[in-house]
């Protein structure tokens, strides 16, 4: 493989005593110099030297054969590595191929799906003057229907197509591009819910004549019922399809109803009130409630109330810069004080427990005034910490959607944002990278009385800050984009939606009636 070449030439070699000999032997004495190891013919008849000699010619022998053993294990070496390599260059190769022959089924499959809508679309051209004619001397609702049906047809073609493009790109997830090409087709997915949802935005039910004002929107855990609260009394709809029609009026607080919590396991739902009271509602049968006594252990307004999952403890947040802990007993429909929590500056407006329901996050009128709360002995919750803050606004809402993630949102004049707190080290902290931008409105401050609302069996979170009503989903790495918005245009908007998360409903001041509004095809 390898030609060994000795780099001097014999012929050049000279002994230092500057003879015009050849040098026939070498001395293999160490302590001399190279040219004093170089002996001809004359400097051997006049030198003394106790060093051993040996000729040229040998020694040149000798170094030669040690050369040629060294190198055989060198070849041997490189050759079985370089080998090696070959088969590496050839599955590289072949990976290669594999990678290009994967791109470009991507682009076939991008090709075959842009080809798709693209006749799904010149379908559509061809339409009947006599069927339409009909359709709208009888009024009905089939083209909305063929809408919302050619809005399917067109989310299964996309996810026919993602469930077959996704596979073949996640394979390059390390790529930047990748990232971007998950967000392409979130957006992608989102497009026809956002049109859907727009489809629907003119099936507002105005049911409501009186000029009264609603807080509050709950539904059972089968969003059949519908709870919402008209100024002292309390109002219970049937909910049909989007359509909702009274049922019961509910009357006992003496003062406006704050907030109301439903729930998921019995035909039972609690009101809270100005009034300084708790009360907790029994239905009996279809169209009968009763109510329990009125607890009052709060020394102001009652402005936030949330259950645990096990529905045997009920929080109450109040103005009176307090919460109480209750204990529950939807049964009996009474309520029981067991302790408060006081280590607030300001009046409480939201709380929210984490799903593990080890950690309860609260926030306060005022500005840096998020506590977290922790579940210890006796499985009390104390004060664990201030969450801290990089900016100084007012916020009115926060929400647990993770469970060690919370989201609060600003309520001030100055700042129109929502931010992410997760928890490190047992502290939880603001995380910048996921901070979301709403649109700016420096006129105004939000109302608390519209609670975030996260739906994980759809993925989606649901926030009303000041006039708009925001959906947002997760994409990816974590991180969390706005899907779509919807400008009430007045910031006395107050709401919910059906547990499925297929509906949503809310009353606002400019309507003074309730709207409901579909998610199509999530």
């Amino acid at each position: 493989m390898f030609k060994r070449k000795m780099i001097e030439n014999e012929k050049d070699f000279s002994c230092s005593q500057g003879h015009k000999l050849p040098v026939v032997t070498i001395a293999l004495d160490p302590n001399l110099s190279m040219n004093q190891r170089l002996l001809c013919t004359e400097c051997l008849e006049n030198t003394d030297l106790d060093a051993k000699v040996v000729g040229l010619k040998k020694l040149i022998s000798i170094i030669e054969e040690g050369q040629i053993k060294k190198m055989e294990k060198v070849e041997y070496l490189i050759t079985s590595q370089i080998k090696l390599i070959e088969q590496l260059y050839s599955l590289v190769d072949q990976m290669k191929s594999l990678v290009i022959q994967q791109f470009d089924q991507s682009i076939t499959i991008l090709k075959d799906w842009i080809q798709n809508l693209q006749q799904k679309g010149l379908q559509q051209y061809r339409y009947s003057f006599q069927e339409e004619l009909q359709i709208m001397l009888q009024q009905q609702n089939k083209a909305d229907d063929k809408l919302q049906l050619l809005i399917h047809d067109i989310e299964k073609i996309n996810h026919c197509w993602t469930s077959k493009l996704h596979p073949k790109l996640k394979q390059f997830n390390t790529l930047k591009e990748y990232t971007k090409c998950e967000e392409l087709l979130s957006d992608l997915k989102l497009s026809s819910q956002k049109f859907a949802l727009r489809q629907n935005q003119n099936q507002l039910i105005n049911l409501s004549n009186k000029k009264e004002q609603c807080n509050i929107i709950v539904f059972d855990a089968s969003g059949s019922i519908m709870v919402s609260s008209e100024k002292y009394d309390i109002k219970v709809w049937s909910f049909l399809n989007g359509t909702i029609k009274l049922v019961k009026t509910l009357q006992g607080h003496t003062d406006w109803v704050q907030c109301l919590v439903y729930s998921k396991k019995q035909n039972s739902f609690i009101s809270c009130s100005l009034d300084n009271t708790i009360r907790c509602w029994q239905q009996l049968n279809q169209n009968e409630w009763i109510s329990s006594q009125s607890y009052q252990k709060h020394t102001d307004y009652v402005a936030c109330i949330i259950l645990n999952q096990n529905e045997d403890l009920l929080f109450s947040g109040s103005d009176d810069k307090s919460i109480k802990v209750w204990k529950l007993d939807f049964i009996q429909n009474q309520l029981t004080f067991l302790y408060t929590l006081d280590k607030h500056n300001n009046y409480v407006v939201s709380l929210s427990l984490n799903q593990s329901e080890n950690q309860l996050v609260q926030c306060e009128e005022d500005s840096n005034q998020i506590i977290i709360w922790e579940r210890r002995e006796n499985d009390q919750f104390k004060f664990k910490h201030f969450v801290k803050q990089s900016i100084q606004e007012k916020g009115y809402k926060v929400k647990f959607i993770k469970d060690d993630q919370f989201i609060w949102i600003t309520g001030g004049k100055k700042i129109d944002k929502l931010y992410f707190f997760e928890c490190q080290q047992g502290i939880f902290q603001e995380n910048n990278d996921k901070t979301i931008q709403l649109i700016k409105n420096d006129q105004i401050v939000d109302e608390y009385r519209f609670p975030i609302i996260y739906n994980k069996e759809r993925s989606f979170i649901l926030v009303k800050h000041k006039t708009y009503i925001y959906i947002i989903r997760e994409i990816n790495d974590g991180k969390y984009k706005i899907s779509d918005q919807l400008n009430c245009e007045t910031i006395y908007t107050y709401g919910t939606i059906t547990n499925n998360g297929q509906y949503l409903v809310y009353w606002d001041e400019k309507k003074q009636g309730y709207s409901t509004y579909e998610f199509l095809n999530q």
